[in-house]
């Protein structure tokens, strides 16, 4: 009895699954679900998948590897994303109409290029066709379905519209990088009347480039007797040297071509820097920003630091042609936005004037120039420097090997490291002292040209370079810079005292500039004794500052104790950084004695007074070495600052100046107050 009702329940059951499938097959799939399968695998990429789905017709006008690659290669050059395709869906409550083969659908696909959003309604054909008994739903496709405007035999084209760098300019509107031209040397072989060979070697000479990589170019298959072909570009400013070089032989030719300009050449190299052609490692590392083989990158100073808004923004034009090129409609197009100008505080007269100022006799070293007032930067400088305009054009590897192999560092960008500053540290050290209660008029007592504080400290002593020969106050002892006396004077107020008062001057931490400089430090961790206490005090130890730095410590003197951020573009509004460092009696007490530096005979910068330029300052001569017996490295220091209608401040530090110190700095500052004040 049971296994009769089993096998009724089984056949009631393969019934029903019968009656099911029966079912099923008299509904016959709607044109909208196919469409709408179309749209996934589009939407997908799977463009095997919707080739499956396409009309009998269809696929005889176009097969399948054609298919999958007409819609990668318009996708990839286009940079197609976030496509979507919407597809319309059927009411459930329309009956439909069984005897129907031929149906018409809307749809819509959107999708972001490289020339922005790209959205078109359009429409499809789609067939009921049959195969093996079963019918379906086909694509009627065309190849309007990619795009509405496309035809049989029509290509899609991307043009790439690169915007115009943006320039750089100084206070005055002069440039210090624009976008100018150079020269291309090349050849015209037909011109060269039997001397090809000839020229070819003298030309190799000349350009310091092997003979092989001039035939090379000239062996290339689209060369003609009458065709410029180029072998090298070289900075416009070698016009002479070109034209020298068209004496080899007739065939010797340049023509103008585009290119950055940096008009300053070697004085502003380090503050500007350059662009250079981008590498495979830089176009990897920036893939994602719109960068390609032919582009551009700024490499070092400004034009590495706002590389994103002097490059601009490059824009492009979707287009289709049809099969003899002609372009026949604009399917999207987004413009270039040309990159940013920017016009800095720096003045180009006075970047030059302390450039040459180190340059003529070869030095090593560094120069600021500020408004000590507002706070714009007017200067800075490096030396010895390059010529950027060498990079931008592509430079050899054998002046780059002797870029790197020079001892004085030409690539090294010295206005943004820190130095032991030397006694141009004193006047800190002052005004330290007087917030602290030092007494200023107090004569002290110091004998000798050494001191040490007491036994504890061995062999070691404070040296000064000369005894005055009776008793020191803080206007003599900046004067005559005595070690001595600030040595004692950092000793009596204390390491802490003296540690948070330089902190409260900047040291140890960032200076708000747009240009990144090394932090100024007191130390490497703390000060650990009185005898680096009392030499942090005369600038030694392991005090250091940065030269910007230096010289915006100074304009406390003549701020009423506050110190501006230092400004480096023209459009930034002048504002306070540090704010009542020192009072008013303490700063007018120490730009006095600073004014007395340069003034007074006996002062170390005596040789730097100008008729008619009041000036105040500090000289400071810095030693590098192991132990105080031993003859080290000297840098020389000198800051001025003019103190009548205040409007400029100049630092400079030369590397080197063995047996000179600081006296060798002093005239080169002089020169350049001379050449700006009075012009």
């Amino acid at each position: 009895m049971d296994n009769q009702i089993k096998k009724v329940v089984r056949l009631i059951t393969i019934s029903f699954i019968f009656l099911i499938l029966v079912s099923c097959s008299e509904e016959l799939p709607t044109p909208e679900d196919a469409l709408s399968e179309f749209a996934a695998h589009w939407e997908s990429g799977n463009y095997e998948l919707m080739y499956g789905l396409l009309s009998s017709d269809a696929k005889e006008t176009i097969s399948k590897d054609e298919f999958v690659e007409r819609y990668t290669n318009i996708y990839d050059g286009i940079r197609a994303e976030s496509l979507s395709v919407t597809t319309p869906t059927r009411d459930p409550d329309v009956e439909i109409d069984k005897a129907m083969t031929e149906v018409i659908l809307e749809f819509e696909q959107a999708m972001n290029t490289v020339a922005g959003e790209l959205r078109f309604y359009s429409t499809v054909d789609l067939r009921l066709e049959e195969q093996d008994e079963v019918k379906e739903w086909k694509i009627d496709w065309t190849p309007a379905m990619i795009f509405p405007p496309l035809e049989q035999g029509d290509e899609v084209r991307v043009k790439a519209l690169i915007p115009e760098r943006g320039e750089v300019f100084d206070r005055n509107g002069v440039a210090l990088a624009k976008n100018g031209s150079a020269l291309e040397i090349g050849l015209v072989t037909g011109r060269m009347e039997g001397l090809e060979k000839y020229t070819v070697t003298e030309l190799s000479k000349a350009l310091n480039m092997s003979e092989k990589v001039i035939e090379n170019a000239l062996n290339q298959s689209w060369v003609r007797p009458d065709v410029f072909v180029p072998i090298k570009t070289v900075p416009k400013d070698q016009l002479d040297f070109v034209n020298e070089l068209r004496g080899i032989s007739k065939g010797v030719t340049y023509r103008e071509v585009p290119a950055r300009e940096y008009p300053l050449s070697e004085a502003a190299a380090h503050l500007v820097g350059y662009i250079t052609p981008i590498t495979a490692e830089l176009l990897e590392k920036n893939k994602d920003k719109g960068y390609h083989t032919n582009s551009f990158i700024g490499r070092t100073g400004l034009e590495s630091l706002y590389e994103g808004q002097l490059r601009g923004e490059k824009g492009a034009v979707i287009f289709i042609v049809d099969e003899e090129g002609n372009q026949k409609d604009i399917l999207a197009k987004k413009d270039a936005v040309d990159g940013k100008t920017l016009q800095l505080t720096v003045d180009s007269q006075i970047q030059a004037v302390i450039y040459h100022q180190l340059k003529k006799d070869n030095d090593a070293g560094t120069g600021v120039a500020l408004h000590p007032i507002s706070g714009e930067v007017l200067a800075l400088v490096n030396a010895p420097a390059y010529n950027p305009n060498e990079f931008v054009l592509g430079i050899s590897t054998e002046t780059w090997q002797n870029y790197n192999e020079d001892e004085n560092r030409p690539l090294l960008n010295r206005f943004t490291q820190a130095y032991a500053p030397g006694s141009t540290i004193k006047a800190l050290t002052a005004a330290v002292g007087l917030k602290n209660g030092w007494d200023p008029n107090e004569k002290r007592k110091i004998n000798g040209l050494g001191w040490r504080k007491d036994p504890s400290w061995g062999s070691y002593e404070v040296r000064r370079v000369k005894d005055p020969n009776h008793d020191v106050n803080l206007s003599d002892a900046l004067v005559y810079s005595d070690n001595i006396y600030f040595a004692q004077m950092a000793i009596e107020i204390g390491e802490n005292l003296v540690t948070e008062g330089f902190q409260a001057f900047g040291f140890e931490e960032s200076v708000p500039f747009e240009y990144p400089l090394k932090m100024s430090k007191v130390a490497n961790d703390k000060i650990q004794s009185e005898v680096q206490l009392a030499d942090t005090a005369y600038g030694q130890a392991e005090l250091l500052v940065n030269p910007l730095h230096m010289s915006l410590i100074y304009t406390a003197f003549i701020n009423s104790g506050n110190i501006p951020k230092p400004l480096l573009f023209k459009n930034e509004d002048p504002m306070l950084w540090k704010e009542d460092m020192i009072n008013d009696e303490h700063a007018d007490r120490i730009l006095s004695d600073l004014s007395q530096v340069i003034e007074s005979p006996r002062g170390t910068a005596s040789t730097a007074k100008i008729e008619g330029i009041p000036l105040a300052g500090k000289t400071g001569t810095t030693e590098y070495k192991t132990n105080q017996a031993e003859l080290g490295k000297e840098f020389g220091w000198f800051i001025a600052m003019n103190t009548d209608n205040p409007e400029l401040l100049v630092l400079m530090m030369v590397e080197n100046v063995e047996g000179s110190g600081s006296s060798y700095v002093v005239p080169k500052v002089r020169e350049v107050f001379l050449q700006v004040l009075k012009k």
